[in-house]
């Protein structure tokens, strides 16, 4: 008898241990799913709905901002897919910090920079405070010239001090001065380049654009001739055209180019409108993306008379 209760009892205990042993496996197997569904992206910040606010220009047929458009005007799309508009909202005649980027790279040539320094005076004279402007050249690359001001301050700095020639490293100017934008004091931000738009519209500067949101205007200007203005040209053949213009479609700006002062007045004055005079269009996004996935976005109207410019993607936040 007291063979066979010893033998009662260890099996007894060894059934305790299988199941203590079974529950801690599965166990194991639960936190090893639930840690590769975190890895996947899935995990419960990403699934909850996020905000997404965008700077909206929409103008008329004479590149004037409009003034009176409703939600029910506009649709929005994020990867294709309808989304609500929260809230639409016009900001008139707000201030801006605003950097203006010059090229002095042989593509430009003595005239071309000159020509640049009045169409900055004449920028200058156009905004006002709390305007700001700070203002870089560039070519093989890029300096400053002229730190944060007023534009009442500006003098007509020179730059033939900083030497001309080499090639329009537009990517690199472009990617210096979004940074420096981080320190305006306005809460709305661009870019305004002065180029004769001799560069190549590369991917990462893209990138680059989405993550900051500012837009970027650019006025191109006439290059010099030559044989060194058709080097350029041949080196720097782009599919989807000038840098300048695809640049600016990209992130909601504006390219004109220009062959007189008149029409560079002209273009000065509907950029300063435009950027001063733009919609806040807000919308909640669902969309399950890792952070940091470039989402794009399209904003449509039902009017044909409007031309409506906005940031083409934007990256997912982990806030």
């Amino acid at each position: 008898m007291l063979a066979l209760d010893f033998l009662r009892a260890i099996v007894r205990n060894l059934t305790k241990r299988a199941v203590r042993s079974c529950l801690f496996g599965m166990l194991c197997v639960v936190v090893v799913l639930s840690d590769g569904r975190n890895v996947r992206g899935w995990s419960s910040p990403n699934d909850l709905p996020r905000p997404v606010s965008l700077y909206v220009s929409i103008l008329d047929r004479e590149g004037k901002p409009v003034g009176n458009v409703i939600d029910k005007d506009l649709s929005v799309l994020e990867e294709d897919k309808p989304q609500v508009i929260t809230k639409l909202q016009f900001e008139k005649d707000t201030p801006v910090s605003l950097g203006v980027l010059i090229d002095v790279s042989r593509g430009v040539g003595p005239e071309g920079i000159n020509l640049a320094l009045s169409w900055l005076k004449t920028l200058a004279e156009t905004l006002k405070s709390p305007d700001e402007i700070f203002v870089n050249a560039f070519s093989d690359e890029s300096q400053e010239v002229v730190d944060y001001i007023s534009p009442e301050d500006y003098l007509g700095e020179a730059l033939d001090h900083l030497g001309t020639g080499g090639q329009a490293r537009m990517g690199l100017a472009g990617d210096l001065a979004l940074i420096k934008l981080r320190d305006a004091r306005n809460k709305k931000k661009a870019l305004l380049l002065f180029s004769a738009g001799r560069d190549i519209a590369g991917p990462a500067t893209l990138d680059h654009i989405s993550k900051f949101g500012f837009p970027i205007y650019s006025i191109g200007m006439p290059g010099s001739s030559g044989a060194t203005g058709t080097l350029d040209k041949l080196k720097n053949l782009n599919l989807r055209g000038s840098a300048l213009k695809v640049y600016s479609e990209h992130s909601g700006g504006e390219a004109l180019f220009v062959e007189s002062g008149t029409e560079a007045g002209a273009a000065i004055a509907r950029i300063c409108l435009q950027m001063k005079n733009q919609y806040r269009l807000d919308y909640t996004s669902d969309s399950r993306s890792k952070v940091g996935k470039m989402l794009k976005v399209e904003v449509k109207t039902r009017n044909p008379g409007w031309d409506v410019r906005y940031l083409k993607k934007y990256p997912v936040s982990s806030h």
